[in-house]
């Protein structure tokens, strides 16, 4: 493994273990019933703007930061061989992708509330 996977890798492993505990706990303010599901009657996280939100849009400047230093490497020639190229491909991967699931996750979340919380109206 060359240097630029090795720093990229420890990067994402601390940018996005920090991320999640602060994203992890939001969960204290979740409402769950008796069988361990969300209670979106009671759980009124999901329908505000939270830190979760803030974490997401963060994440994905980062990913875009590092898609627009990867195509200047690649604008000035360097290959994958260069450390800067392999630093900002696997950043960029990992977070365009990270950012993308915690955003699709978000509007999961907040579709399922509406559906549960005011499914009379849907009828």
């Amino acid at each position: 493994m060359q240097l630029g996977w090795l720093i990229s890798t420890i990067t994402a492993i601390s940018l996005g273990t920090g991320f999640a505990i602060i994203i992890a706990t939001l969960h204290k303010k979740v409402v769950k019933d008796r069988l361990g599901k969300v209670d979106f009657k009671k759980t009124d996280i999901y329908f505000y703007w939270t830190r979760w939100d803030y974490i997401t849009i963060i994440c994905a400047a980062y990913a875009f930061i590092c898609i627009v230093g990867l195509a200047v490497c690649l604008l000035n020639g360097k290959t994958i061989d260069n450390n800067w190229v392999q630093f900002f491909l696997h950043q960029a991967f990992m977070f365009s992708m990270l950012s993308s699931i915690w955003f699709i996750s978000r509007l999961a979340y907040v579709f399922k509330g509406i559906k549960e919380r005011w499914s009379d109206e849907f009828e």
